[in-house]
């Protein structure tokens, strides 16, 4: 609305061709009468004129009134002395008297004229001096209503002082506002920094836990090999042990004659060397006995490490759980935090724009307060001007009023007044040149002024630099924030991805083991070798050449068989096992046999 009204103004041109200066919006209100001084200052230019142009035809009619009265003077100095010279001159003269009297005539009916005019003129001037009075009292009242608006805006000018202290009060709490925003951003920036290495930390921990629990499955599955060796071994002895014990019985019993007749010595060493091999078997049983109770133990034990490795585990989960929550708790924090900030920095820029909008408000005030005050002054002089007018317009119509009544008299006033009306008229062109002077000033400053602000390129440059920079800042530390987050989660999920693929080649390297085991198991039952293995090895029993050569090639060709075969899963399933193993020894016994 105030807009509107003001719309209309700012295209308005005053009589010297200049374009009346627009006001503030804020401030329509005080000056919704300010519009009508322009007119009322052409009104008082034009009444000025008026008042010269009625000097100069007052001028006129005085100049052409004296020359009247010295006309009517003269003939009336003509008129008498023909009448003092007699009557001798009457007779001879009495022609040039009718004459007289025609031409007295006709310069009497022209100086009627001309009183006439003189009165229709005072008329006019008694007119002017209404209108001058009644511009008086106008006068009188746009300074009383100047003086008001003085009043008003010096009022409006403290309250919008009040709104700047409060403008400036919002601004410097929200700058601790912001201050504080940017230490806790800080502090979870801080935080989130020290949550990120633990959790480094804590990732590298579970990488070595991890490979430790790898080491410790290697060193199972070597554990399991040994043990299936040991069991391989043990079922061996257990065999060669029911083969000595069968010779033994079937020894005795065969006294053929050809046993009878071979030599004592060669019976006795026969007698002597199970009984040795025996005791060595049985020693050999004992050992091996202690070495699988021994592997058990080993065994239970790699169990009740496994069990707290998998606890470990259960433990890490939950703190990478624990920590996924606290950094979805640390990125709720940044967005609040960043939201704060978005809200500071629009209650910022408000309180900107407000601070602005008020120094507009006040230079805007100061300019009509000083336009109020070159009008007040310009008032006052007009003021002045007006009554040293009407002054001297009473004097000048008391003066035609008493000159009319005496003609000498009024031929000498009008010789006086003649000579103040010049004074007079070159006092009022001085003071109207001035009063021109002055408001053609007061126009020039006032349209050098307008509604907005001016403020220097070093201000403006530097306002607008602290603002880009601002942004620019701000907009960094929320792409590092972001960068920061990515960078985790990216983190997060390439551990996810890597515990997800050792678990996942657990699972294929479990199940590869286990299909390999069951197709080596089915192959060793299905084989037709073992019933010929158990007859070579009666025939080396029976020939002597058991040596600890045949133990370890026994054992190393346990061990390559149950490298091939073995599992995680041999502690659960070694009574199953513990045949194809034997299976395998014979095929591999054989082999070595036919080589």
């Amino acid at each position: 609305m105030d807009r509107r009204r003001i719309g209309s103004v700012k295209a308005a041109v005053n009589m010297y061709g200049e374009i009346i200066p627009d006001g503030n919006s804020s401030f329509s209100k005080t000056q919704e009468d300010f519009p009508e001084k322009p007119s009322s200052r052409v009104k008082e230019l034009h009444v000025a004129r008026r008042g010269m142009d009625r000097y100069r035809e007052s001028r006129k009619t005085a100049q052409s009134k004296a020359m009247a009265e010295s006309e009517l003077f003269a003939s009336r100095e003509t008129i008498k002395d023909p009448a003092s010279m007699g009557d001798v001159v009457y007779l001879e003269n009495k022609a040039l008297v009718v004459n007289d009297r025609s031409v007295e005539s006709y310069e009497y009916e022209e100086v009627m004229r001309e009183l006439e005019l003189v009165k229709q003129e005072l008329s006019k001037l008694k007119l002017d001096m209404a209108s001058v009075t009644e511009e008086k009292a106008r006068a009188k009242k746009e300074f009383e209503d100047s003086s008001s608006r003085m009043r008003s805006n010096g009022a409006s000018v403290e309250a919008l002082r009040g709104q700047i202290e409060a403008a400036n009060e919002e601004h410097v709490l929200v700058e601790l506002a912001q201050i504080e925003a940017l230490k806790e951003a800080g502090e979870i920036e801080a935080q989130r920094v020290k949550e990120a290495g633990e959790f480094s930390f804590w990732m590298e921990e579970t990488k070595k836990k991890r490979k430790d629990v790898i080491e410790e499955i290697d060193r199972s599955k070597e554990l399991e090999t040994k043990l299936g060796a040991t069991l391989s071994d043990i079922s061996l002895l257990q065999e060669e042990m029911k083969q000595v014990k069968g010779l033994d019985n079937v020894v005795p019993r065969g006294g053929d004659d050809d046993l009878n007749q071979q030599d004592d010595s060669f019976h006795s060493f026969e007698r002597v060397e199970p009984s040795v091999s025996l005791e060595s078997i049985k020693k050999e049983l004992e050992a091996a006995k202690e070495e699988l109770d021994s592997i058990k133990d080993e065994g239970f034990q790699f169990m009740s490490s496994m069990d707290t490795i998998r606890n470990e585990l259960k433990h890490v989960k939950e703190e990478t759980s624990e920590l996924k929550k606290t950094e979805e708790q640390a990125d709720s924090k940044v967005k609040n935090l960043n939201s704060k900030l978005a809200r500071a920095s629009s209650k910022l820029e408000a309180v900107t724009a407000a601070e602005e909008k008020a120094k507009s408000i006040e230079a805007n005030l100061s300019l009509t307060l000083e336009q109020s005050r070159a009008e007040a002054e310009a008032s006052k002089k007009e003021n002045m001007l007006i009554t040293e007018d009407i002054a001297t317009i009473k004097e000048e119509i008391q003066k035609t009023e008493s000159e009319i009544d005496v003609t000498e008299e009024r031929l000498l006033a009008a010789m006086q007044e003649l000579e103040a009306v010049k004074s007079s008229e070159a006092l009022a062109l001085e003071k109207l040149r001035s009063l021109i002077e002055t408001t053609m000033q007061s126009r020039a400053s006032a349209s050098d002024h307008s509604s907005t602000i001016t403020v220097s390129r070093f201000e403006y440059d530097y306002l607008t630099g602290h603002a880009i920079g601002a942004e620019e800042i701000a907009d960094k530390k929320v792409a590092a924030a972001q960068a920061w987050i990515e960078a985790l989660k990216a983190s997060e999920r390439e551990i996810l991805m890597r515990t997800e693929l050792a678990h996942r080649e657990l699972r294929e390297l479990r199940v590869q083991e286990e299909h390999d085991v069951s197709v080596s198991a089915k192959k060793n039952v299905d084989s037709p070798n073992v019933q010929l293995h158990l007859i070579r090895v009666r025939s080396t029993k029976s020939s002597g050449n058991w040596t600890p050569s045949r133990r370890t090639k026994l054992r190393k060709s346990a061990t390559t068989a149950t490298t091939e075969s073995g599992s995680t899963s041999f502690i659960i399933k070694k009574k199953r096992k513990s045949m194809p193993n034997l299976t395998k020894f014979f095929n591999g016994k054989k082999v070595g046999k036919d080589e």
